[in-house]
């Protein structure tokens, strides 16, 4: 599994206090369209936080199903990607930490069952919403994305690489 580290503040494990694990799922239907999640005006791609204790498969699975509805299994994704972000003082707490998001493949064509999301509050405060976009121009929509909101400068920027990885591991060229 390829492993992307970014630590701008040169930090070691012992300056973090905290560690949290997000699980990604990169999904594409047949129209060679990547589908992505919005909300509070960022894109992202369908996963979240492990609970405490959580398997990673188990949390992905979760995750998958109360943002679209798909009812998935294990054999479904495989793993390709890790990225590791430490944070100096993240988000102005006096607290380094760092975030650990574990990407996976959905093997199967995506299908969005709405009857099935259950999204929380705050993505529904937010307008959470899916979206499908072609392959061959998400990296231009998350770029000009990040022009508009600068501040979401970071997670498309973790995107982008971890697109790259996808496109070499997969037939999408």
């Amino acid at each position: 599994m390829k492993e992307l580290i970014i630590n701008k503040d040169n930090l070691n494990d012992d300056d973090v206090k905290e560690v949290v694990t997000r699980v990604k799922a990169i999904m594409i239907n047949d129209n060679d369209e990547i589908l992505l999640a919005y909300c509070d005006d960022d894109y992202q791609f369908p996963g979240g936080h492990l609970k405490e204790d959580e398997d990673v498969y188990d949390g992905l699975i979760r995750e998958v199903k109360e943002e679209t509805g798909i009812e998935a299994k294990k054999d479904d994704f495989y793993p390709f990607m890790k990225v590791k972000h430490y944070s100096k003082n993240y988000f102005r707490t006096n607290e380094n930490r760092l975030n650990i998001m574990i990407y996976f493949v959905y093997k199967k064509s995506t299908v969005i069952n709405n009857d099935n999301i259950n999204i929380s509050d705050y993505e529904r405060k937010n307008e959470f919403k899916l979206c499908f976009v072609k392959l061959s121009e998400v990296e231009e929509t998350l770029i000009d994305h990040v022009k508009k909101f600068p501040r979401f400068r970071s997670l498309a920027y973790e995107m982008l690489p971890v697109l790259e990885v996808y496109k070499k591991i997969t037939t999408h060229n």
